[in-house]
């Protein structure tokens, strides 16, 4: 009777009080203060309500970014044209810059026509998206997670994208392991987010100094299921036997004589899957990105798509043509752009 009075006035304390602990072991809600979720955690815990095992927090940046990582991502998603369910694939690429004196994590991602890089910083003991450089700022920071979080933690955020508010929030909902085409993944960090913009829902499970391994993601709109196939970084593989092969070359359009480089990135390990890049196409600053695949590792085509590129290796070069259809916007009618490339691998 003692203890539980002495827990009580505790309790009582510890509400009235409300005082700042920045960082403290008990801070179980990252809020940097002392109060009444705590006092109601402690009092779970002495009731047998809650595992006292449930405080170990994590350092989601020891998740989400590893510095020079490579990913290859198999995204499904359902196609309104065709129809029917796709598959396509990713590349993407992570990158540590110091801007305006601030460590920024950057995510280089290429699928299907769009280039996007999205920014994150460590500011205090917060990780805070700011935005995509290709599609737009946040107006804002957007809390994604802190560098000691717990099962349970939750950030919204309220943020504007030209100049209309939106809301969003993350919460840490535990440990969770994932099996992948490039491999199972132990106690991987899953993460929620609803976000008001579609009002969908996503989840996403990261892995231990690997990084994004899954996501589901479903709305209104739009709902798709992406996939890690394979990764590399500094120190580990997945899977084992991951081969990446890289050509650069250039694309030229003979009646114009544009021009501008090309990279293909080569999984033949991993079913013969490719990810071809036009730079600066079909405008300056823009990325087309075609999936390809190939049943021998010689000849290439589209990846569930009715795109018009043909590809083809030869010892150590790859040569291809693509028709690039579109809309003429002063005629308004249907035209093409007829363009080769080529390119040797670079090592």
């Amino acid at each position: 009777m003692k203890t539980m009075n002495f827990l009580y006035l505790l309790i009582l304390l510890l509400i009235i009080s409300d005082f700042s602990l920045a960082d403290s072991p008990g801070d179980i809600n990252n809020d940097h203060v002392i109060g009444l979720p705590e006092a109601i955690y402690a009092l779970g815990v002495t009731a047998g309500v809650y595992d006292q095992k449930n405080l170990e927090t994590y350092d989601f940046k020891n998740y989400f970014f590893v510095d020079g990582s490579e990913f290859f991502y198999k995204k499904n998603y359902y196609d309104e044209i065709a129809g029917q369910n796709l598959d396509i694939y990713e590349y993407v690429h992570h990158l540590a810059k110091e801007i305006n004196g601030q460590k920024t994590f950057i995510e280089c991602w290429y699928s299907g026509s769009t280039y996007q890089e999205y920014y994150t910083i460590n500011y205090l003991t917060l990780y805070l998206a700011i935005g995509d450089y290709w599609n737009g700022w946040y107006d804002g920071h957007i809390q994604v997670a802190s560098t000691s979080f717990a099962p349970g933690d939750v950030f919204s955020s309220l943020y504007k994208i030209n100049a209309l508010p939106y809301w969003c929030e993350y919460k840490f909902l535990g440990l969770e392991d994932v099996e992948t085409q490039a491999g199972v993944f132990k106690d991987c960090l899953k993460i929620s987010k609803i976000n008001a913009y579609e009002w969908g829902i996503l989840f996403s499970y990261y892995a231990l100094n690997t990084g994004l391994v899954k996501q589901v993601y479903a709305s209104s709109n739009d709902s798709y299921i992406l996939e890690l196939i394979a990764t590399k970084n500094k120190t580990a593989t997945y899977p084992d036997n991951l081969d990446i092969k890289r050509y650069n070359g250039s694309w030229n359009i003979a009646s114009t004589s544009t021009s501008d480089s090309i990279t293909f990135f080569y999984l033949p390990q991993n079913g013969n899957l490719g990810t071809l890049i036009f730079h600066n196409f079909p405008f300056i600053g823009q990325y087309k990105t075609i999936s390809l695949e190939s049943t021998d590792g010689l000849t290439f085509v589209p990846c569930n798509s009715t795109e018009n590129i043909s590809a083809s290796l030869s010892g150590s070069s790859i040569i291809g043509s693509y028709t690039y259809p579109y809309i003429d916007e002063t005629t308004l009618e249907n035209t093409s752009i007829e363009l080769s490339f080529s390119g040797n691998v670079f090592k």
